[in-house]
């Protein structure tokens, strides 16, 4: 299941044209958050999309566009910088791995500021579509087009039953405990890092449910030790 999420959007054409893809690429969702356009001005836009639009969700805060979704996939065309690991990212291409047999959101920011680092961190990756260096940021629909015709090309593998390896509630857990571990053991702003850089690894890297599972049953028991040795600690004290 493909959620498309747009957020705050500022042009109705762009609302419109995205309306049209979501029907172009079969996309089941359309999110738009807060938005800054006028949308009864975007049906003008909208061609066969029309329909999308109508039954699109209009929400008031981020949190309520991704809260039901297994993958969170965030874009921006400010990636990769030295030193920063939330913009760390995937290519269009890589997606397919990461979303077989899952429930995902795609997630599309400003027309101007694109999206802000505290929704970033919110989603599990940060994808970029690579353009001139000198000049990649991309109209918020072109790239909308770009992300869902990467996974059109390979659509037949989405609805795959064999190509689900890893099920939805061991990506929440894996999801879960990181964040946990990460909250215990954090000791300054810059720690953040820890839970990007494990979460993403751990989803990427494993290959399959009983790997998943064994990963789950690891976090868990090192979260239990970490609050069994601070209640130790707190009665010592």
């Amino acid at each position: 299941m493909i959620r498309v999420v747009l957020v705050e959007p500022e042009g109705e054409y762009n609302i419109g044209f995205v309306a049209r893809l979501c029907k172009n690429f079969l996309v089941d969702e359309l999110y738009i958050v807060n938005p800054r356009a006028n949308i009864s001005e975007a049906f003008r836009f909208s061609a066969g999309g029309r329909e999308i639009l109508e039954k699109a969700k209009i929400v008031n805060t981020f949190d309520k566009a991704i809260n039901d979704v297994d993958i969170k996939i965030a874009t921006s065309s400010i990636a990769d910088n030295n030193g920063d690991i939330l913009r760390k990212s995937i290519r269009p291409w890589e997606i397919l791995p990461l979303i077989q047999g899952k429930k995902i959101a795609l997630i599309f920011g400003r027309e101007s500021v694109g999206l802000t680092r505290e929704e970033i961190f919110k989603c599990d990756f940060l994808l970029y579509i690579p353009a001139n260096p000198s000049y990649p940021v991309l109209n918020l629909s072109h790239a909308v087009g770009i992300v869902l015709y990467e996974i059109w090309k390979n659509r037949e593998l989405l609805t795959n039953p064999q190509t689900s390896t890893i099920s939805d509630q061991s990506i929440k857990l894996i999801d879960k405990y990181t964040e946990i571990l990460y909250k215990l053991l954090k000791r300054s702003d810059d720690d953040y890092k820890m839970y990007i850089a494990l979460k993403r690894a751990i989803i990427k890297g494993v290959k399959d449910e009983e790997e998943a599972r064994v990963i789950v049953h690891f976090l868990r028991k090192l979260y239990t030790r970490i609050i069994h040795n601070e209640k130790e600690m707190n009665n010592v004290s």
